[in-house]
């Protein structure tokens, strides 16, 4: 281990981010941890791992920096979506509620979700009829479902291969929304409706990412090649000396980032 890690150095720089009357003071730790150490030693001491929410924030933290990658507050827990539909802000949800939490069915295939190369946010059905996390992007044949006159839902088959996205205003627009499944049978019906083969889009999606106290935010400067889930086990936020994002194994020791206060 590095010498330097030895003993705590604490460097406050003197910036804090106000609003609301509520000052978030920051401070670099030169102590190698890994996250969950780092998380622990923030709530102790301070408030949190920091969270860094604009590039305002990111202007307030141009002091020295010797580290090459420290943790901050940002993390994909695979406790919240893997093998499961939890209620986490990174969890899974369906395009028709969109809330997290709605349904405890699902029907995973093995292996997955498993969040690939840190691209894959929404999920198809197989032709076995379990589901799976893709890009949204891939162009997919889809699922729509709409209520019937007796309450149930009816699910429609679309054999136009676009985005999930698109495919999604096309529900919404000649049906209801991209299937929602909520159960054995209803998988099972869906999976009826599909005549071929292949993958189709179904209405599960997710948000990853979230700050170490759950919430989330759209800004995210990843370093252009960083963001990669090398391995399928980097779930966790690191920040280089230029205040550039990556994503990186928890378990891995570094220095870190805590923050003082709350907006």
């Amino acid at each position: 281990m590095d010498h330097r890690f030895t003993r705590m150095t604490l460097l406050f720089f003197g910036f804090t981010i106000s609003a609301c009357s509520i000052v978030r003071e920051f401070y670099y730790i030169n102590i190698a941890k890994t996250w969950d150490e780092a998380q622990q030693y923030c709530r102790e001491k301070y408030t949190d791992l920091a969270k860094i929410e604009s590039e305002e924030d990111i202007s307030k933290l141009r002091a020295v920096f010797p580290y090459n990658w420290v943790w901050f507050g940002l993390r994909d827990d695979p406790k919240s979506w893997k093998n499961t539909i939890g209620t986490d802000a990174n969890s899974w949800r369906w395009s028709t509620t969109g809330e997290t939490g709605k349904t405890n069915y699902h029907s995973w295939s093995p292996g997955e979700p498993n969040y690939g190369n840190a691209r894959e946010t929404c999920v198809v059905m197989t032709s076995t009829g379990q589901w799976a996390d893709r890009r949204c992007n891939l162009q997919q044949n889809f699922v729509c479902f709409k209520i019937t006159e007796k309450n149930k839902k009816e699910y429609v088959y679309i054999p136009v291969k676009e985005t999930w996205s698109s495919a999604l205003t096309y529900c919404r627009t000649h049906h209801r929304d991209l299937a929602l499944i909520e159960n054995v049978a209803e998988n099972a019906e869906a999976q009826r409706a599909i005549p071929t083969g292949g993958e189709v889009w179904i209405g599960l999606y997710r948000v990853p990412w979230t700050w170490s106290d759950q919430s989330q935010t759209s800004f995210q400067p990843w370093y252009y090649t960083s963001l990669n889930n090398v391995g399928g086990k980097q779930h966790c936020g690191t920040e280089n000396k230029l205040h550039q994002w990556a994503d990186e194994d928890c378990s891995v020791r570094r220095a870190f980032i805590c923050h003082r206060g709350d907006i």
